[in-house]
């Protein structure tokens, strides 16, 4: 009798099934050496194992070969259906070559162009009415000089609004002036005279700094 070789499943109660050790037995007899449990056959697991590896490689040339037919018979498909779309458009061609439209020419055809008339323009220049502005020359303000002994005027006696009165010694400014201020030899006003009087005006001294402002009034 052949004898099979198998290993033990009972690891609880078995050192061979806990080491995995392969054990050869009869057919009839298939049966542990050390628990005598039933011995587990690795051929028909190797059997097993092939059986599947094959039925994988079958299931995969399967599928590839139904994906070559797929495409081919979509490219065969897309190849007709060109075909098809093509040939409308050749005899589209065919009959736009063999049609010709003819215009007739007309004989007494005139053709009239625009003329355009180009004018000069003639510019007109209109004398100006208005009249030159004549300009006048300013008067130049004339100025005396006046002695009063005691002093010299410079300007327009007795009336001058921008007059200047230089002191040649000691003297009351004017005589309507209730502070009675004397100005000393040097000293000069500059202001606005009414009637030889001093209405108002700058006070400065002979270093011609400013001693002080006059306020009299007419």
């Amino acid at each position: 009798m052949a004898k099979i070789k198998g290993i033990c499943k009972n690891i609880d109660g078995c050192d061979l099934a806990a080491d995995k050790v392969i054990q050869e037995a009869d057919s009839f007899d298939f049966k542990c050496q050390e628990c005598g449990k039933e011995l587990y056959p690795l051929e028909e697991k190797k059997k097993r194992k092939k059986s599947n590896h094959l039925i994988t490689a079958i299931t995969v040339a399967v599928v590839v070969l139904v994906a070559i037919l797929g495409s081919v018979i979509a490219f065969s498909g897309e190849s007709s259906d060109d075909q098809q779309n093509l040939s409308p458009i050749t005899d589209t061609i065919a009959t736009i070559d063999s049609t010709e439209t003819i215009v007739p020419i007309k004989k007494d055809t005139v053709v009239v162009t625009d003329t355009v008339v180009q004018r000069d323009t003639i510019k007109v220049e209109v004398a100006s009415k208005t009249k030159p502005i004549e300009s006048k020359p300013k008067p130049v303000a004339v100025y005396s000089s006046k002695d009063l002994g005691y002093a010299t005027f410079k300007g327009s006696w007795p009336n001058d609004v921008n007059g200047r009165m230089i002191f040649n010694s000691s003297h009351v400014i004017d005589s309507k002036d209730p502070k009675k201020r004397v100005a000393e030899a040097g000293d000069y006003v500059i202001g606005e005279w009414s009637d030889g009087h001093l209405v108002q005006g700058i006070w400065y001294g002979s270093d011609n700094r400013v001693k002080g402002s006059i306020i009299i009034g007419k």
